[in-house]
């Protein structure tokens, strides 16, 4: 029974060749979509699982006020790992790790930039490092080091254990061994190799006292959980922690410790005004919506199109019937059917997957593969073909097999004055889908370029910055540098500073002027710089002057931006500030405010101050008129005249810049994707529908053609059906569109106001499209010989 179900279903097929490739094709694409968005948020959802302790790992972090702000952040001293794992036996362990940080390892002539971390021992058995070779004990050893699989082979080749390489130019570190890469997706995939937390301590005196600093939140802190302790119960003992280690000025901040587990780390992480609101997640609720809303558009697609052709399968239901076949054998075939166009649209959307994949990791910043050889993929793809062939097929099979043989075969039959409902309602619902999808993308495009166009309060044009990697470069002598890079005749300017214009900052509470408030505690950003790094850097100086070499008070000089003189308020020039160092220092000018980090926020006060003794980035500004690679030979020659032992890198800060939309570029180029196949998929679906209105309006198409309507007339009656469809889902699309847009851009503080445009534009679109897809099955009813027409009625 079921092998003839199948035959009959592929005979059709084969015979309406052209209905066949545009329902296969409508499918295909739905599911593409859908199985391209389902890797993404499986691979978000599996996130850091790969650790075998993944459900009681946790990150220590702490919720500070600076004024009326509140701010979460993960930043801890050293000490803090000591004291929670001696002061709570809940904590099975507990360890501190550096921030990831690029650093250079050098093997004879090799030398290679990669990041990496500073841990201690315990934190190989917290994260259940694999060894590939050597032992993970190593790290008890100050002058060892672990690689990674792609590093040591990059390095060596095999057999890295016992060899020996030059680290940051300082010391040489033994490679005690070597570890599987960190999944691509997992918190630690871009970390290469680890080095004893002793190790750094050893390195200097200033590392050395970080180690017993309560003030100096320079660390992360990770906890092992023992397996009956919980969060909730952990949480109100490490509240004060911090607060009862730190000094007045620590305590000013009101600190309070909280621990957000390993599950949180990825999807759960965005902490707005101390509270957590969410982060990542919301993407994957997003793109898992639209991945289910296309996966319907190609459905309906398939039931428009079925209950389209149901005029011709009408007499094939009745004789059925008339022989004895009961409604639910005919149910039967008609869901074959569906299950046959399913497979063969699951197999092309498979194709589509595997050929598109490559192009969807790099537009994803991904690096999915299809689990061929897991059985859970195998069975979730046959209950994905079941699923699926049950939504398309389930209204057409009991339409089609509703209809009574006596009025199928006497010729009687016709549709229903309500029959066509189901499916206008199904097409409203795929193109207010799709003008969700249209408005979306545009708010989405028109925020990036609003944050875009934001004033920098700096120059970006031909200014690049190379980290200090080496000591070597570090001690070398500022003005000797600065000479020789000049002399080369393509560079402007060169400065130095602690962090790059576009780069983190470190936050001072203790700051003091004239005429502040004690209680005050505001958040105040700080860059300590060399006197050319606002030249260098094109600052816009709204009062005041800049950094002079002529003037040695200029060496106790601060420069601020305007939300900073707003603070301190009154006129600023010539004010004194105290930075809780004993040494007070004068500010000498105002700048614009400048976006030093996440153009989509609130900036912060800023300052800059003279100090040459912390420095771990160069600035170089290129002459307007040199060519770009020439340039860079002639600095990278300079450079390496100072520090041969380091890779020449460097980041162009109009590079850096657009790194900052990276994240909202990606997501309205897949919406905008997305937007565009809903549409493909809703035209097909109305496609579907025109064919149906034409077939069922046949003789009333050629009796108005005797009476003497035009073409014109008789495609204006067709497709004003279609426009009020149209016009319908608009007036429904867009307060839905402009709710979940208006949601979206809460999360920016500078966000753009949307315009009345994109929604005339998103409706617009909707009604050219929809014209251009019916005229074609409009007009060839239309043109049809109206003799004919009233014939074959």
């Amino acid at each position: 029974m079921f092998k003839n179900y199948f035959t009959i279903a592929w005979r059709n097929l084969v015979r309406n060749k052209g209905y066949s490739i545009i329902n296969i094709s409508g499918l295909a694409a739905g599911m593409a979509v859908a199985m391209l968005i389902l890797l993404w948020v499986y691979d978000e959802l599996s996130f850091n699982h790969s650790f075998k302790n993944y459900d009681r790992l946790a990150q220590v972090y702490h919720r500070v006020t600076f004024g009326d702000q509140n701010m979460t952040i993960n930043d801890v001293p050293a000490p803090m790992g000591e004291a929670l794992k001696n002061a709570y036996a809940e904590f099975e362990e507990v360890t501190i790790a550096s921030w990831p940080r690029p650093h250079v390892l050098a093997l004879d002539e090799k030398k290679m930039s990669e990041s990496g971390l500073f841990v201690e021992p315990q934190f190989a058995d917290m994260f259940s490092i694999r060894m590939v070779e050597g032992s993970a004990a190593g790290l008890k050893d100050v002058r060892s080091m672990l690689l990674s699989k792609t590093l040591a082979a990059s390095l060596f080749g095999e057999n890295a254990v016992g060899k020996t390489l030059m680290f940051d130019n300082r010391d040489p570190l033994m490679v005690s061994g070597v570890f599987e890469d960190f999944p691509a997706n997992s918190e630690f995939a871009t970390i290469k190799f680890l080095v004893p937390m002793a190790y750094r301590a050893a390195a200097s005196e200033q590392n050395r006292k970080q180690m017993s600093n309560w003030e100096d939140y320079s660390f992360q802190c990770f906890v092992l959980l023992r397996q009956n302790a919980s969060v909730a119960t952990l949480d109100p003992k490490i509240k004060n922690v911090l607060y009862d280690h730190a000094s007045n000025d620590g305590k000013s901040l009101k600190p309070e410790g909280l621990l957000l587990p390993m599950e949180r780390w990825h999807l759960y992480a965005g902490f707005v005004s101390g509270m957590d609101t969410g982060g990542n997640i919301r993407f994957v609720w997003m793109f898992g919506t639209i991945g289910i809303f296309v996966l319907l558009l190609a459905c309906i697609n398939f039931m428009n199109l079925s209950t389209a052709q149901s005029e011709k399968r009408a007499k094939e239901v009745g004789v059925r019937k008339v022989m004895g076949s009961l409604r639910k054998q005919l149910v039967l075939q008609f869901l074959s059917e569906s299950w046959l166009i399913v497979a063969v649209g699951f197999v092309l959307a498979l194709i589509i997957v595997v050929l598109s994949l490559p192009w969807f990791n790099g537009l994803a910043g991904k690096s999915m593969v299809l689990p061929w050889k897991n059985f859970g993929f195998a069975t979730a793809c046959l209950v994905f073909i079941f699923l699926t062939s049950m939504l398309a097929g389930s209204y057409p099979a009991f339409y089609l097999s509703s209809f009574k043989p006596v009025s199928v075969l006497k010729g009687a039959f016709k549709a229903g004055r309500f029959a066509a409902l189901p499916r206008k309602a199904m097409v409203i619902f795929q193109f207010t889908t799709s003008i969700v999808l249209i408005i979306g993308t545009l708010v989405v495009l028109q925020q990036i370029n609003h944050a875009k166009e934001r004033p920098l309060g700096f120059d970006r044009e031909g200014i690049f910055h190379v980290a200090l990697r080496t000591d070597a470069l570090t001690k070398a002598d500022y003005n000797t540098l600065r000479s020789e890079l000049l002399a080369t005749g393509v560079v402007n300017n060169m400065a130095t500073s602690d962090f790059p214009i576009t780069g983190a900052m470190s936050g001072n509470a203790s700051i003091t002027w004239e005429g502040k408030d004690p209680a005050e505690r505001p958040l105040i950003t700080m860059n300590s710089c060399s006197h050319d790094f606002p030249s260098t850097n094109g600052f816009q100086f709204v009062q005041g002057r800049d950094f002079s070499r002529e003037r040695a008070s200029d060496s106790l000089g601060v420069i601020i931006n305007e939300m900073a003189a707003k603070l301190i308020s009154g006129n600023v020039i010539g004010r004194k500030m105290n930075f809780g160092y004993g040494r007070e220092r004068e500010i000498i000018g105002v700048i614009k405010d400048q976006v030093r980090w996440t153009p989509y926020m609130k900036q912060t006060p800023h300052i800059y101050y003279i100090d040459y003794a912390f420095k771990t980035y160069v600035t170089v500004r290129l002459h307007p008129q040199t060519q770009v690679r020439d340039a860079l030979k002639k600095v990278e020659a300079v450079i390496q005249k100072f520090d041969g032992a380091a890779p020449f890198e460097y980041k162009f800060l109009d590079d850096d810049y657009a790194h900052m939309f990276v994240a909202e570029e990606r997501i309205g180029t897949l919406a905008g994707i997305f937007a565009t196949l809903a549409i493909f998929i809703s035209c097909i679906g109305i496609f579907g529908l025109a064919a149906f209105a034409a077939s069922q309006r046949t003789k009333e198409i050629g009796i108005r053609k005797v009476l003497g309507a035009s073409v014109l007339n008789v495609w204006a009656m067709l497709s004003g059906d279609f426009v009020r469809l149209v016009l319908l889902s608009v007036l429904l699309g867009m307060p839905v569109a402009y709710y979940f847009a208006n949601q979206w851009l809460q999360q920016y503080d500078y966000r753009v106001e949307m315009s009345w445009l994109i929604f005339a534009g998103a409706g617009l679109l909707a009604l050219v499209v929809t014209l251009l897809t019916v005229s074609y099955q409009t007009f060839k009813a239309a043109l049809t010989n109206p003799v004919k027409c009233i014939r074959t009625e």
